[in-house]
């Protein structure tokens, strides 16, 4: 049963009539557009809680339901079928707010096409027609692949044929079977597509099994070129399986390691394929975490578009999960129905399988490193496109070419700074940096307070003209809602009406505005984002620095201030030769007594106090 709605949706009723069945819902937008499919065991229940107070809702889910203008449900008999029927919808229309597996495609593909005689080719785009191998992080590792297989597995190697009537060099070197001119028969051709399928997969021991039983064959048919290219090709898939890591002296165990790293934009996968025991791969993927989405959102939808993937004899016996996952019993459920063998998953937390999930955290971890790199280059590289996205998003008047970033720093209260961090056309400028000691907050953690002071003092400058202090295109503070308040209240008191400020609170970098009760918030791939992070970073390391020196400087002071003999100017001295209290406590009796103005006696009181 599907329901669906008039233009002028009536959510009241539609609530109302929700049955307290399983099935899948569709949340639209206003011009009809699918933006989210989830399931329930309980569609009431399920969609009832997307009406709740806004207040209550995830980030992603409050945004979400500011553009749904409708919904409707589709029932399913059971849970599992909800299950399957959510990742054909979502495969199909490719929801906005859904997370996509293969939503950014970084890494490389090895594709076999779907033809009557296929050929591998190359790919960062693993949809449509044919099969996919991959993603492969490191690309060296996909061409010594692809190397193995082009000498020993003679596929087609061109699009379309060379020449009319004779096979090209491909053909002649070995490293084709020449479809092109029927110099192998359909079946022969496809008995090498199988083995190439099998050695893409990580199945090296059942490939061997398959070239043993083949090179038999080639024997006693006394077809022994046939038999020798066979000998060739069993050795090379030898070779690799050689170098596969043994975990399990039984060559039973069959097992995925499933691990996870992520930071505020995306998360990395990565799945270890055990098979008889060995590690035959490592298979990496790379999600977006768009529209405000959590990494364990990401998590739980991988999990189940992934194994959707998978062929049934390529599942495991057992999956090894880092971190529990929603509804597992109905996952288990699932999957040990497709398989038609039961599949177990577990957490270890000690022994040979926690090592193997520290292996996966660690390959997830570079995975997202050489993502985050190539995200972090590529907004590097076109500075001024995230500086055109950020005026048209915040509504700038100008295009923001210097903007200003304001952090405050304080232990307790005590030594409050605060920093001024300056970007010019969406890079660093550090002579433009400036720093402030707080006075009116000193004593007391008063994070309002010591934003009204330093926006205060720097505005009275260009107030008052002074040179170097002209108004930035856009005042950035980091905070929320009661920082962005207590600088618009400064720039009020000094007359300051026009100039362009936000803050950007750090827990889901929303982005308040002037005025606005609601905040925005940017896709997490978005440049206009990453460089608002960038200069937001930026200006608390600088403002966490500055408090750092002048503790540290403080407690120098108090240490020498104890010590008997030692009055400003030697203090002084001290200071300026040795930098900080730790080189001071490591300098010998000489190098003291050698300072203008010290002698031993000094030097010696100096030490034995700094050992005390």
């Amino acid at each position: 049963m599907s329901q669906s709605a008039s233009p002028s949706f009536d959510f009241k009723t539609a609530l109302l009539r929700l049955p307290d069945q399983p099935g899948v819902y569709r949340m639209f937008g206003s011009d009809g557009t699918l933006l989210y499919v989830g399931k329930a065991k309980n569609l009431k229940n399920r969609v009832k809680s997307y009406f709740q107070n806004p207040a209550g809702l995830a980030p992603k889910v409050a945004v979400l339901m500011q553009q749904v203008t409708r919904f409707d449900y589709i029932l399913t008999d059971t849970e599992i079928e909800a299950l399957i029927l959510e990742y054909n919808l979502i495969k199909q229309h490719r929801p906005k707010y859904n997370i996509l597996l293969r939503d950014d495609k970084k890494f490389p593909w090895i594709g076999l096409s779907a033809e009557t005689y296929p050929r591998l080719f190359i790919t960062r785009e693993p949809t449509g027609r044919g099969k996919f191998f991959g993603p492969y992080v490191h690309s060296s590792n996909m061409y010594k692949t692809l190397q193995v297989i082009r000498k020993h597995f003679p596929l087609r190697q061109r699009r379309k044929p060379l020449f009319k009537n004779r096979p090209c060099m491909n053909y002649s070197i070995g490293t084709c079977s020449g479809p092109c001119q029927e110099l192998v028969t359909a079946a022969e051709y496809a008995e090498v597509v199988k083995q190439v399928e099998l050695f893409l997969k990580g199945k090296a021991d059942d490939l061997i099994e398959r070239l043993a039983l083949e090179m038999q064959r080639a024997s006693e048919a006394l077809n022994f070129e046939l038999a020798a290219k066979l000998r060739d090709r069993y050795l090379a898939v030898q070779d690799v399986v050689a170098q596969q890591k043994i975990y399990y002296p039984d060559a039973k165990v069959s097992q995925d390691i499933v691990a996870m790293a992520s930071n505020a934009r995306r998360c990395a996968i990565v799945v270890l394929n055990i098979r008889r025991g060995k590690l035959i791969g490592s298979r990496p993927h790379d999600i977006a975490l768009t529209h405000q989405s959590s990494p364990e959102e990401a998590y739980n939808a991988f999990l189940t578009q992934y194994y959707q993937d998978e062929e049934p004899e390529d599942l495991p016996d057992e999956i090894i999960l880092h971190a529990p996952i929603e509804d597992e019993g109905l996952f288990v459920e699932w999957l040990t129905a497709k398989r038609g063998k039961k599949i177990s998953i577990t957490q270890p937390q000690k022994g040979l399988k926690r090592e193997l999930i520290e292996l996966a955290i660690k390959n997830a971890t570079e995975t997202l490193e050489q993502a985050q790199g190539q995200e972090e280059k590529s907004h590097r590289n076109d500075p001024a496109r995230a500086l055109l996205e950020l005026q048209t998003t915040l509504g700038l008047p100008e295009f923001p070419a210097r903007m200003e970033c304001y952090d405050i720093s304080h232990f307790q209260g005590s030594q409050t700074v605060a920093s001024m961090v300056v970007f010019t056309n969406g890079v660093p400028d550090r002579k433009a940096y400036r720093r402030f000691k707080i006075q009116i907050a000193e004593g007391e953690p008063n994070d309002f307070a010591s934003m009204h002071e330093v926006i205060t003092r720097r505005f009275r400058r260009a107030v008052e003209q002074q040179d170097g202090w002209e108004p930035p295109n856009l005042v950035i503070i980091d905070g929320g809602k009661g920082q962005l308040s207590s600088a618009l209240e400064a720039l009020g008191a000094l007359g300051v009406q026009d100039q362009p400020i936000i803050s950007l609170a750090k827990k889901f970098e929303e982005i308040y505005l002037p005025g606005e009760s609601r905040p925005i918030l940017l896709s997490r791939t978005s440049g206009a984002l990453f460089v608002l992070q960038q200069i937001r970073d930026e200006a608390h390391r600088f403002a966490i620095t500055y408090h750092r020196d002048l503790r540290g400087k403080q407690a120098t002071q108090s240490l020498l201030d104890s010590i008997k003999g030692i009055g400003p100017k030697r203090k002084e001295t001290l200071m300026k030769h040795f930098g900080s209290i730790n080189k001071l406590q490591s300098a010998s009796l000489e190098e003291i007594a050698g300072l203008p103005g010290f002698n031993q006696n000094i030097a010696q009181v100096i030490h034995s106090a700094l050992k005390e």
